[in-house]
């Protein structure tokens, strides 16, 4: 019977050390990336469970892009900076917590910090807490924030980026938040009385009274898709809701996607995850694009052709027939960035690239020409 009780232990175990699942050395913010986050057509997140298959490869790219800059703060907080608002984070033992944030119109700091994941995040897993916190709208008004937030690995599978790109092992987090909240004029708060001396007390009852018999509250729901091997986020949709009196009052709805080859994190530096990378059995599947198709076409931004020559390294000769910023960026085919390198505003000509590669074993490589906002690959073979 003992012997039965831990081969059935050592089943679990197997499956769970198997499954994709988010850890503080893997997931966990440093100071120092930087992302791009991109808009999409804004999408449904698709149903929970498992062995989902999420199909955005035909979400439109909009022109609207954001980047996130994560910069260290002392020991043990980080400052994110996305959209003109700098968000402070903190890690506490397995727990990554959210301090406050301000814009240049709204400043909030959390008495009790909103909690945002507590690692290890696994398939099925669900954390729930409170959070409140205060500050002021344009130096005017006193704006109070409490809540209940709801975090819940709910989904996992297979990811299909907009361009066609696949990952495998993808983790799913659904984000709940309803928000109660409450804005006063400064010129109503009796000079004698000072929040900051008043003893603060969370008291979790009467966060589920206002949350239940406001007439108003705000609820944000949050989709986010994790890919094995990768720090960050690679997919979000974002749907905010006001409730009125109990009618709903659609928002927003927005979607991004963070295509891992326009990530400015330098993942070979990230031992964690390319070990995890490096392990993986699926490779990521590229699809190139036709050569001839796109040379011949009047109106490609760009012709060229490439080859290998003896010392190993590509020479990439190009004409480019508009002007703009151009990008040659290598990878291998489990994704991982080689090399990059960016013209920001090159005028229209003829051009001659030299890309090194000397010092990279035989084997296929992909090679990624982003002119504005038209894209090519190019998989070959280092002989």
């Amino acid at each position: 019977m003992k012997e039965l009780l831990f081969f059935l232990l050592g089943c679990f175990l197997s499956l769970f050390l198997q499954a994709q699942s988010l850890s503080t050395d893997c997931n966990q913010l440093r100071g120092g990336d930087r992302l791009m986050k991109r808009m999409v057509t804004a999408c449904e997140p698709g149903e929970n469970g498992v062995q989902r298959v999420w199909d955005f490869g035909g979400l439109e790219l909009r022109d609207a892009n954001y980047e996130l800059k994560y910069v260290l703060q002392g020991t043990d907080t980080v400052i994110g900076t996305e959209h003109c608002t700098m968000y402070y984070y903190r890690t506490s033992g397995d727990s990554l917590f959210c301090l406050g944030y301000e814009n240049p119109t709204t400043f909030i700091a959390y008495q009790k910090p909103e909690l945002l994941l507590v690692f290890p995040v696994f398939q099925g897993r669900v954390v729930t807490d409170y959070f409140d916190g205060m500050g002021n709208y344009c130096e005017r008004l006193e704006v109070w924030l409490r809540g209940k937030s709801t975090v819940t690995a709910d989904a996992s599978g297979v990811l299909i980026l907009p361009g066609g790109d696949t990952l495998r092992k993808v983790l799913r987090t659904y984000t709940h938040k309803c928000i109660y909240q409450r804005m006063i004029p400064k010129v109503a708060i009796q000079d004698s009385l000072q929040i900051d001396t008043i003893p603060f007390v969370l008291n979790r009852d009467s966060i589920e009274y206002l949350l239940t018999n406001d007439s108003i509250r705000l609820e944000t729901e949050t989709w986010r898709w994790y890919a094995d091997g990768y720090r960050y986020p690679v997919f979000e949709t974002v749907k905010s809701t006001v409730y009125k009196f109990g009618n709903a009052h659609e928002h927003f709805t927005a979607s991004f996607v963070y295509l891992p080859e326009e990530q400015y994190y330098d993942l070979p530096y990230d031992t964690d995850n390319q070990g995890r990378r490096d392990l993986a059995s699926d490779e990521r599947k590229w699809e190139p694009i036709d050569k001839n198709d796109r040379n011949e076409r009047d109106n490609a931004a760009i012709n060229y052709n490439f080859r290998i020559e003896n010392d190993g390294n590509i020479y990439f000769n190009y004409r480019l027939k508009q002007s703009g910023e151009v990008w040659l960026i290598l990878y291998d085919l489990q994704g991982q960035q080689l090399t990059a390198t960016q013209h920001a505003n090159q005028t229209v000509g003829d051009y001659i690239e030299k890309i090194p590669m000397k010092s990279y074993p035989k084997g296929e490589y992909l090679l990624r020409i982003a002119v504005g906002k038209e894209v090519y690959g190019e998989k070959f073979l280092k002989p």
